[in-house]
């Protein structure tokens, strides 16, 4: 097994098939040896990608994936990156470095993990039988989490600045390069990932989870301020039995047409069936 270490993880209480949110209770995990992990769809080399046209399959749960050249338009693929960096360069690789990579306060070390595109009804995975998944490990992508920390850029050219996740970097213009721009999250905002289950066609439930709720968002919670920026627990046992699962993402970040401007990414380790 390639995790040996313990993961600080958020607890959540999911007691209803309703929408919900972070708590701030901390939880300990040592993951379990039945958690699917990702090892068998690992990239060729370390800090890469692999896209897979058409998906891919892990101990018969199929994880759909759609693709256009080098990207992923939809869905999922494998990854092993762990960039915590803004870029000063708007190129294709720069970009991916980000879009593909999984934030965490410290260099990443779960090795494979999931990188999810969230694109209408495209970011789904099926399972051969019905299943409970009691949880699953999310995180944000280095793209998302730079463009709700710090918007589209951070620094001018006459007053250049610290990268502010690797501040031994040399100073300059660190920008998120987010097509039609991002605004920094503040008071209200938020950024949520939605689970629909479904079985036979039914479905079966929906449960949130929010990858950011910045103050006064969750009008329960109202102090909550935060961006998700380590593997974080999402559990999914009130959806019941599933043979397949749709994700969704929300942000408060719309431009004019209502359209969201946050990066629709997020990542997924750590997947727990009930046995």
């Amino acid at each position: 097994m390639k995790r040996t270490g313990i993961y600080t993880i958020l607890a959540l209480a999911m007691t209803s098939m309703v929408s919900t949110s972070c708590s701030d209770d901390i939880d300990l995990v040592i993951p379990h040896a039945t958690n699917i992990t990702f090892d068998e769809v690992a990239p060729p080399q370390r800090f890469s990608h692999v896209i897979t046209q058409g998906g891919f399959d892990v101990q018969g749960i199929h994880f759909n994936a759609v693709s256009s050249g080098n990207q992923l338009t939809g869905g999922f693929c494998a990854s092993n990156r762990s960039m915590r960096s803004l870029t000063w360069t708007g190129t294709e690789a720069a970009v991916d470095s980000m879009r593909y990579s999984t934030f965490s306060t410290r260099p990443n070390t779960t090795g494979t993990y999931l990188v999810c595109h969230v694109n209408g009804d495209d970011a789904f995975f099926t399972m051969s039988q019905p299943r409970v998944i009691e949880y699953i490990l999310v995180s944000n992508t280095t793209w998302a989490f730079n463009a709700m920390s710090y918007g589209d850029a951070l620094g001018t050219e006459e007053e250049p600045k610290e990268n502010p996740n690797v501040p031994s970097k040399p100073k300059g213009v660190w920008q998120t390069y987010v097509p039609g721009g991002v605004k920094k999250f503040e008071q209200g905002d938020y950024f949520t990932l939605t689970a629909k289950g479904f079985n036979q066609g039914r479905e079966t439930g929906s449960l949130t989870f929010d990858l950011s709720c910045k103050k006064g968002h969750n009008a329960n919670n109202p102090a909550w301020d935060y961006i998700v920026n380590n593997w974080t627990r999402f559990d999914l046992a009130g959806l019941g039995a599933v043979d397949k699962v749709v994700f969704y993402l929300d942000s408060s970040d719309k431009d004019e047409q209502g359209r969201m401007r946050t990066p629709s990414w997020f990542c997924l380790d750590g997947m727990q069936l009930q046995q």
